[in-house]
């Protein structure tokens, strides 16, 4: 089997995958967009705009970092944290194989994130977990369009691993909403005042 015909069938496989799990996702809970305000104790979206997103180092890592403070606040500085996001990020290449006439060997790029959440006022750890986000690019002979090329497919796993950290931390805030959600505050308890009856 070819690479092309591989890769067709590895999409069609994906695709009957995702199916299958929407569709149990679908099955135990109520879909709500993750970015409507929910009435129950919080709103994801706000959540969301009050998470600080921490300094990170080279290319892949600043791209994954400015698409989700993108998601979270338009790309602008979460104006007032209540959570602070820290975020480690490694991105690595391999080889796939050969299209139908030898030529054009193709890669793929994997962006791998290791993330936690936590409440800045009390410490505590949301969230602690991994995502990553894969993309694929054909090699060719000019080494200007290979550098190029990974890069843009570098670009588009970071892109892909950073949706799914939204989804994943939204889903984590809600929950987080849900568990704190403090009890209606309770009336003092007033006595009735005396009543002085007038003499007759």
């Amino acid at each position: 089997m070819s690479w092309s015909d591989r890769k067709g069938a590895s999409r069609r496989a994906f695709g009957f995958a995702g199916v299958a799990l929407i569709g149990a996702l679908a099955a135990g809970c109520v879909v709500r967009p993750v970015y409507m305000a929910t009435a129950e104790g919080g709103a994801p979206a706000a959540d969301l705009s009050a998470i600080s997103v921490g300094q990170v180092g080279d290319r892949v890592a600043q791209e994954v970092r400015n698409n989700l403070i993108f998601a979270f606040t338009g790309g602008k500085p979460a104006p007032a944290p209540r959570y602070d996001l820290s975020i480690a990020v490694s991105n690595s290449e391999a080889r796939l194989g050969f299209e139908k006439d030898e030529t054009a060997p193709a890669y793929q790029v994997t962006v791998a994130v290791r993330f936690e959440l936590k409440d800045i006022a009390s410490g505590r750890s949301i969230i602690r977990s991994t995502s990553s986000g894969v993309a694929s690019y054909d090699r060719s002979n000019q080494n200007f369009a290979n550098v190029r090329a990974r890069i843009d497919a570098e670009n588009r796993a970071a892109q892909a691993v950073a949706d799914q950290m939204q989804l994943r931390l939204a889903i984590a805030l809600a929950k987080e909403a849900r568990i704190t959600v403090a009890a209606p505050p309770v009336a003092p308890k007033v006595d009735a005042p005396a009543i002085i009856g007038s003499g007759t």
